[in-house]
């Protein structure tokens, strides 16, 4: 274990800060994977993430704040590691862009069943309408994004309302 003191000394504003809201995200996903959202409050999460409430109210207006920060945060590790390689939608890359981001979101099937549970999976829509919007604006129409991101989106969350039963390629091969 770190020693707060010392650990804080060393590091600079942002990268404590950083730092803070990386530790009570990641507490709040530990418990939010024990308890329901509702049962959660937030001295639990300051406790978890080893933080003050001054901490938790310092970085975040409430626990939906956590989730979009969290949804965000795994959203730019995953694009990060893809690059250029992030596959514009069309109708030749459907089924490669479908595997893609499936693949992508099963990794994370343990808070999206928690989303679920709690009624907050409209939080992972917020998540594709924002990166959808910001990655293909240049490449096509506002239409298009729209009519894109409401397919992937819908076909994810039945998906795992359906207990993610068939592989990324096999749902790839049935709508591509």
């Amino acid at each position: 274990m770190i020693q707060k003191g010392v650990f804080c000394n060393i590091m600079t504003n942002e990268k404590r800060n950083l730092f803070c809201k990386n530790q009570i995200a990641d507490g709040f996903v530990e418990l939010l994977r024990e308890r329901k959202i509702q049962d959660i409050s937030v001295t639990d999460i300051a406790l978890k993430a080893q933080v003050s409430r001054i901490s938790f109210y310092r970085n975040f207006k409430d626990k939906e704040d956590i989730l979009r920060y969290y949804i965000a945060r795994k959203t730019d590790k995953w694009l990060s590691a893809t690059d250029d390689n992030y596959i514009t939608l069309t109708k030749e890359s459907i089924k490669p862009y479908i595997v893609f981001l499936l693949t992508h979101m099963y990794e994370y099937r343990d808070i999206t069943d928690c989303l679920l549970r709690d009624e907050r999976v409209y939080l992972l829509e917020e998540e594709f309408d924002k990166r959808f919007f910001d990655r293909l604006s240049d490449s096509a129409s506002s239409w298009q994004i729209v009519y894109n991101i409401g397919g992937m989106y819908k076909l994810f969350v039945y998906w795992a309302k359906n207990g993610y039963r068939e592989t990324p390629q096999e749902i790839a091969d049935m709508v591509g």
